[in-house]
């Protein structure tokens, strides 16, 4: 199994406390509380590596199970999410940055370095450029995209320093998808616990099979992980003493052990926790951190968008969060983008709750960004209360992905852009749904790949295993507008299954709409197919909003040729007949009489013209 966590030992000569470390008696000590921080360093706004304000407060409820209110031991350590700033201002104790603007590709391709070793911006450079919170008086959380270049996969899942660094080292990492209960999280990393496992060696543990080659300690003091109470093992994995020590505490929050087996430290481990808060770690249970300074505040914590976007129409999502004291009765939010106001009301915000409001169809086009404001009318710190965000707008398609799941669980989908980099992608356990997923596309190839662990792919039944899938979803649809442009097809069986799609420029023939470079009989078809269309229609030559006779005509007047739509129709077929080798062509008007006047003189009408027997056109005067 490869290494999933790092304890990363500081060079103080107080390491762990341990030249400070007092005797504590669990059973007599005072419940404290820890104040928390999470950086989210993402990579765009709307991208899933920026996990939403629920999916961090439920880490900090997963870190509260485990070392206090779940059902191993009470370690009597308890988490708040920050409410005061160093400043001493109101705070969410959420702070965002993406992190390709500040880093570049390398932040985009490799996430964070643990050490200078690895793959990824320098630890140190991206928790100091990210304003990391005085960390004796924060636990400082650093959320990011991938450790040491694992594309947020498997590896290390979060690393921790084990005692005081006395700079911005000091903190946890942990990836995007390893944190938390709810929201954007992998197969295994669904219950919080690897911030568990890392918040503990933040308190001085070390992994209970550390310095161990064998199943013997001689002296538990000082072999081991140290604490006697622990019995002595080297890694376990799954739910069973794989190490083959029988003694080993696999139900141990810091073994390599599935988090569905872990649920608890060991009295020994919990009085050691304490004895680093009662020493080098001191500051953080002195600290004001978790006490709001002010009555009423209702603040824009988060703003989720695509800043980069190619339709003209966006939803917005914009949290609001209260981080007084007291509830706030009412509270406007206002967005403007492109001059235009959209307005929302909030009644009864209680305390510490965040509320994601929703702007729907917000027009972006035209617009270089927005400005979100709140208004409450007892808000005593108009400091958090507005906000601009940039918007560049980009011509290309909106490509919509619906995946319509079958019953069975394990199964991952990616959307692949040609530089190799995931667009979108998810995973799913047990249960029927359709999911929606949109995203910009522009010129240039892309691939879409699905994987299912049971080989079964989006079949749920095949009764007599003949290949032929009795009972099953759609699996897969893209779509641009209302054309299908990629699908799985329906009931799908793979393990495997993997498709190119590609954009490729607009046709140089506007009516070439089979795109074999010339305009003909088929793309007639194409056209009558779409006839009595009004509005906003697909097939439309003279662009109307309306496919009818005029677009036929159109369409005729421009057979064999690869002409623009735009400009005088008779023009254009003139000018394709000057060009065309073939010989003198002859006009005829709709009676079959040969016209003999010159042809920029002739009366409104319609006419046919010949080349030599071999080509007609029909023009309107």
């Amino acid at each position: 199994m490869a290494q999933e966590c790092l304890e990363i030992h500081s060079s103080s000569p107080n390491i762990m406390g341990l030249q400070k470390r007092v005797s504590v008696n669990l059973g007599d000590v005072e419940p404290v509380t820890v104040p928390v921080v999470f950086h989210v360093i993402h990579k765009g706004e709307a991208d899933e590596t920026n996990i939403s304000d629920e999916q961090i407060i439920s880490q900090v409820a997963a870190l509260d199970t485990g070392f206090r209110w779940g059902p191993g031991v009470d370690t009597k350590i308890e988490f708040c999410l920050a409410s005061r700033d160093p400043d001493g201002n109101p705070t969410n104790g959420i702070t965002r940055h993406n992190g390709v603007t500040l880093f570049g590709n390398q932040y985009t391709f490799e996430g964070i370095a643990s050490s200078s070793t690895e793959d990824g911006v320098s630890d140190n450079t991206l928790k100091s450029a990210t304003g990391c919170w005085n960390p004796d008086e924060y636990v400082n959380f650093y959320i990011v995209s991938e450790i040491n270049g694992n594309d947020g996969g498997n590896g290390v899942q979060g690393y921790a320093y084990l005692g005081p660094t006395s700079d911005c080292r000091d903190g946890i990492v942990q990836l995007y998808n390893a944190t938390g209960t709810t929201g954007i999280l992998k197969p295994g990393r669904t219950q919080g616990k690897t911030g568990v496992h890392e918040m503990g060696h933040h308190l001085s543990l070390f992994h209970t099979f550390s310095n161990s080659n064998d199943c013997v300690e001689t002296n538990c003091e000082s072999q081991g992980d140290m604490v006697c109470d622990t019995p002595a093992t080297t890694t376990n994995q799954g739910c069973s003493p794989s190490s083959g020590c029988e003694d080993a505490m696999i139900e141990n929050f810091m073994d390599y052990t599935s988090e569905t087996c872990k649920y608890t430290f060991s009295v020994g481990q919990a009085e050691r926790m304490h004895s680093m808060l009662q020493t080098s770690r001191q500051g953080l249970v002195e600290s004001y951190a978790c006490l709001t300074p002010v009555d009423y505040d209702v603040a824009i914590t988060s703003v989720f968008y695509n800043e980069q976007w190619c339709a003209d129409y966006q939803d917005i999502w914009v949290t609001i969060t209260n981080q007084g004291n007291e509830s706030t009765p009412f509270t406007e939010v206002v967005l403007t983008c492109g001059g235009v106001e959209y307005t929302e009301e909030l009644y009864d915000l209680t305390t510490g709750s965040g509320v994601a409001v929703l702007f729907s169809d917000v027009l972006v086009s035209g617009a270089d960004g927005f400005e979100v404001e709140v208004n409450s009318a007892l808000d005593e710190y108009p400091d958090n209360n507005t906000g601009y965000w940039p918007l560049d707008y980009q011509d290309g398609d909106l490509l919509t992905i619906d995946i319509h799941k079958d019953f069975w669980g394990c199964i991952g989908w990616q959307f692949i852009d040609g530089a190799n980099e995931i667009l979108v992608e998810d995973y799913y356990n047990t249960g029927e749904a359709t999911y929606t997923y949109e995203v910009c596309v522009y010129e240039g190839c892309y691939t879409i790949a699905a994987q299912d662990c049971a080989g079964d792919g989006f079949c749920t039944i095949d009764f007599d295993d003949d290949g032929i899938c009795d009972i099953g979803s759609e699996g897969i649809v893209g779509r641009v507008g209302q054309d299908t442009v990629f699908a799985t097809g329906w009931g799908l069986q793979f393990s495997e299954w993997e498709q190119e799609w590609c954009v490729y420029p607009e046709p140089v023939c506007p009516m070439d709409y089979d795109g074999n470079g010339v305009i003909g009989n088929n793309d007639i078809l194409i056209m009558f197919g779409n006839y009595g269309c009004i509005g906003d229609c697909d097939y439309d030559p003279d662009g109307d909003g309306v496919v009818g006779v005029r677009d036929l005509l159109m369409m005729l007047s421009n057979v064999g040729d690869c002409s623009s739509t735009s400009g005088d129709v008779l023009s254009n077929t003139l000018s394709a007949v000057r060009e065309q080798p073939l010989g003198t062509p002859v006009v005829f008007d709709m009676t079959g009489r040969v016209v003999t006047d010159p042809i920029d003189q002739l009366p409104t009408g319609i006419y046919i013209m010949k080349y030599d027997n071999l080509i007609k056109k029909i023009f309107i005067q």
